[in-house]
């Protein structure tokens, strides 16, 4: 079977209350000033999308295949900026066109199946690229962080991608693009005043996500579990580079027992030199991002369905284990980078003193009549 798909439709409204003149009242009963502008025309987001799918299966659906393409264009897209000289900081508008383009596949099989053995087994696979086709005429945009002495930025800018994270600042470099020490054997922060000078690091969006589950039935008995991977994004640890600037984590530790850190091949530097100009909040991110690749085994589960004949042949009884996010086997982040402290576009992949992930352990009681 094959579909296509093609509609229009209503994105994202205007957050409430942005167009009032009022002011407004927090949850804590404290009267906030409006901080933002907003556009006079503000318009809510229009999106245009056009999904072309196949689904086939084979051999009695023991074998089964479904096939996605989806491109959606957003016009009137929304997004908060930071103002300069200017009495507030923020301002809301209506920036171009951005661009979705995904595939989803899904792969299925059950490859043994008997009276008493059964085992089906799928494997999925997600990508979703995003660009920036316009900006209405403006190179780039600054998301309004909450906080503009952050040494990160997130920037849309046409060609680009949203979730683009920028450096502001960059060691001083030498003629050979070396690290610049002094006599004294002291390093130096150069902040960039202009945008199209910020470094790059990456987007904080996946360049794909993985998932394989397998499920397994002997006589009464159940088994399953899933594997997760996500591939490619990056992630920036604000906590990890504060516990270094105080000298409190394990990598600071091992690097005054190793004497000082090594940096340009060759040179040497004081450890609490280095760590208090990498370090410091308001100065070099790239130092502090890592890739978001990680893999893990998202959940397993163990379970007995009780003879009906138990049960007078009325209902079913299965009790099942079930555990989630249960062993991150691979991750180069000092956190989970799927933890997200908040759904805002202007502060995805941050870690800022976010409480960790957790494993899940339960129990699930299913009666089926």
């Amino acid at each position: 079977a094959s579909d296509v798909y093609k509609r229009q439709q209503v994105g994202n409204d205007l957050p409430i209350g942005i167009t009032s003149p009022a002011q407004t009242i927090t949850a804590g009963g404290v009267v906030q000033p409006i901080d933002y502008y907003f556009a006079e025309d503000l318009k809510p987001e229009i999106s245009n999308s056009i999904e072309v799918g196949t689904e086939w299966k084979f051999f009695n659906s023991r074998l089964d295949f479904d096939f996605t393409f989806y491109r959606t264009d957003t016009k009137n897209q929304l997004i908060r900026v930071n103002t300069t000289a200017e009495q507030r900081p923020y301002r809301w508008i209506n920036a171009g066109k951005i661009r979705n383009t995904g595939v989803e596949i899904t792969l299925g099989a059950t490859p043994l199946m008997n009276d008493d053995f059964r085992w089906k087994t799928q494997f999925n696979f997600a990508t979703n690229k995003n660009k920036i086709v316009s900006l209405g005429g403006t190179p780039n945009f600054q998301y309004a962080s909450g906080n503009v002495s952050m040494p990160y930025k997130m920037m849309v800018v046409e060609g680009g991608s949203l979730g683009d994270i920028y450096s502001r600042a960059d060691l001083r470099r030498d003629s050979n693009g070396d690290i610049y020490q002094d006599m004294d054997g002291n390093i130096f922060v150069d902040n960039k005043t202009q945008t199209k000078d910020f470094i790059k690091l990456g987007s904080v969006f996946p360049d794909a996500n993985l998932a394989w589950r397998n499920d397994f039935r002997w006589r009464n008995f159940n088994f399953g579990f899933l594997l997760t991977a996500r591939l490619g994004g990056v992630v920036f640890s604000r906590t990890q580079a504060v516990m270094d600037y105080y000298g409190v984590s394990a990598s600071s530790a091992d690097a005054r027992d190793a004497g000082g850190i090594i940096f340009n091949g060759n040179d040497l530097i004081d450890a609490q030199k280095w760590y208090q100009t990498v370090a410091n909040g308001d100065t070099t991110p790239q130092y502090y991002t890592y890739s978001a690749t990680n893999f893990r085994l998202q959940e397993l589960s163990l379970g007995y369905t009780l003879p009906r004949k138990w049960f007078r042949n009325k209902m079913g009884l299965t009790v099942s284990f079930v555990g989630r996010n249960l062993w991150m086997i691979y991750n180069k982040a000092p956190y989970d980078p799927e933890t997200v402290a908040t759904v805002n576009s202007y502060y995805q992949g941050i870690d800022y003193f976010m409480s960790p992930s957790t494993r899940n352990i339960g129990f699930n009681l299913r009666l089926k009549f």
